[in-house]
């Protein structure tokens, strides 16, 4: 979907370094909070603020990785999370990160 300038609803995803079992083994979050935006550049600006507090709130490493996808339904809340799912491994942030979200990356034009 096209933004266009207005009242564009932006998913954007956020990945945490949560914590670490007693194994050693590192907890990860994944994240999708809402922003109402008229571009895609201040959506980031939003995610990358509000990201940076949940992580300073509760004591975790955020990735700077970010993506987004642009809503076409009906009006959400600004800033309400809509999705948190946890995972573990024994990768580092960067290395889980690349892993998980890069590694099968979809590009049309390779």
């Amino acid at each position: 979907m096209p933004v266009t300038p207005g009242n564009n609803w932006f998913a954007i995803r956020s990945i945490y370094l949560f914590g670490k079992k007693q194994d050693g083994t590192n907890i990860f979050e994944e994240r999708v909070v809402v922003f109402l935006a008229d571009t895609a550049d201040e959506a980031f600006a939003k995610a990358e603020r509000e990201a940076d507090r949940y992580a300073s709130l509760h004591k975790m490493e955020r990735h700077p990785l970010q993506v987004a996808y642009v809503q076409d339904g009906d009006a959400l809340i600004d800033g309400y999370d809509v999705w948190s799912e946890l995972y573990q491994s024994s990768e580092d942030l960067d290395s889980f990160v690349k892993s998980r979200y890069e590694r099968y990356e979809y590009h049309p034009d390779d």
